[in-house]
């Protein structure tokens, strides 16, 4: 009943949140909020997705079903459980923000000082525990161009004066501000104003744990070699492009080459596998060579995934103010990286322990990826889209 039940609600979560990308597209971000991302029964899914997956995996490493190579009787404990409690970490987190935290918008004109913010949700004005003065609003340009490279408001927060940037946050007692907008004069600045002081550290708790238990599982899998040989092309996409110089403020920020780099690696394997599985299927006289190469690429494919949407969550909350917003391409790579997770579970899901079947899978899989990488931008659109 816990394995139907963990499974039947992570293959939902799959279906809901590929038909709230359609209903965005269909109605708008209102509807699509209001009917399912913001709506208490798809928290609670999710919750029950969390809690009852948790449980099961619990069982399994208490019966031993998760051992060591050469007939160890060693669970592969950290790994494994470390996995599951962060996306636990990683919920809860996101649950308390849910529960919990404000954001709104703050206008201030130059010389002017306020103390209160405009919530969000409509016009109420909500208090904040300090002045904050706006002294300067400034743009930095590019170098013999006049395009924008940075906006930055010079502030004055009680006594002390600070600046609020594009991918600089001013935080004080538990509120963050980000730079979002500024008036057509130049003389005055519009700051999103965030207060969330539990849910952000329980949620970078769970990323921190997150990626240690990859590491772990990453290691037992394919060994020091094998990490060595992904680790050769992940640095070079990542020198690639930490050269590119964005005009666009929001991307001017090492955390571009490093969300960039881990997500194309990714699709880069997943593809590779892909290739692999096609081949596969043609010849017999190949089918256990390349389903042996597929399980061991699944792993680092799958992490750098997951590296990849975890960093993009943070810079996304150094940008916006909230590290996950539902925008589709978010939604539609958090699709990708759960399906590409059930061959991990091939103890529970014995169909994925037939070769053939892998590579039926690894075919039909990818048709995430060309969703994620090509559908939202030609298709759904949103902050993600580049036509």
């Amino acid at each position: 009943m816990i394995k139907k039940t963990a499974f039947g609600s992570l293959i939902l979560l799959m279906i809901v949140m590929a038909i709230a990308t359609m209903v965005e597209k269909w109605f708008g971000t209102d509807t699509a909020h209001a009917a399912i991302y913001g709506s208490p029964w798809f928290v609670a899914l999710w919750g029950i997705c969390g809690v009852v997956s948790l449980v099961y995996v619990n069982q399994q490493l208490g019966a031993g079903v998760w051992r060591r190579k050469r007939g160890s009787r060693m669970h592969k404990g950290f790994g494994v459980r470390g996995l599951h409690i962060a996306f636990f970490i990683i919920l809860l987190g996101a649950f308390i923000t849910y529960l919990t935290a404000d954001r709104g918008y703050v206008h201030i004109r130059q010389g002017e000082k306020v103390h209160f913010y405009i919530s969000e949700e409509g016009a109420e004005k909500r208090s904040l525990p300090f002045d904050i003065k706006l002294l300067l609003f400034d743009i930095e340009y590019h170098a013999g161009t006049d395009e924008p490279a940075d906006y930055i408001s010079f502030l004055k927060v009680n006594d002390e004066v600070q600046q609020v940037s594009m991918n600089k946050i001013l935080k004080r007692d538990g509120y963050r501000f980000y730079q979002m907008d500024f008036d057509s004069d130049e003389m005055g600045t519009t700051l999103l104003v965030s207060h969330d002081p539990w849910g952000i550290g329980i949620t970078y708790t769970g990323y921190f744990l997150l990626g240690l238990a990859m590491i772990v599982l990453l290691f037992q899998r394919i060994g020091w070699k094998g990490v060595l040989a992904v680790l050769v092309p992940l640095a070079g996409l990542w020198y690639y492009i930490s050269q590119i110089n964005p005009m666009t403020p929001v991307l001017r920020s090492p955390m571009l080459a490093a969300h960039v780099s881990v997500i194309m690696l990714s699709y880069g394997l997943l593809l590779a596998m892909m290739v692999f599985s096609i081949v596969a299927l043609s010849s017999k006289r190949l089918s256990h060579k390349f389903y042996r190469w597929n399980t061991a690429l699944l792993y680092p494919a799958v992490f750098f995934l997951a590296t990849g949407i975890f960093i993009g969550a943070v810079w996304a909350n150094i940008s916006w103010g909230r590290y996950w917003g539902w925008d589709a391409k978010e939604t539609w790579a958090l699709i990708t990286l759960l399906v590409y997770a059930l061959p991990f579970h091939k103890t529970s899901l014995s169909w994925f322990r037939h070769e053939r079947n892998f590579h039926w899978f690894c075919v039909i899989a990818f048709l995430t990826i060309l969703m994620t990488f090509f559908g939202v931008s030609y298709v759904l659109g949103g902050i993600h889209s580049y036509v």
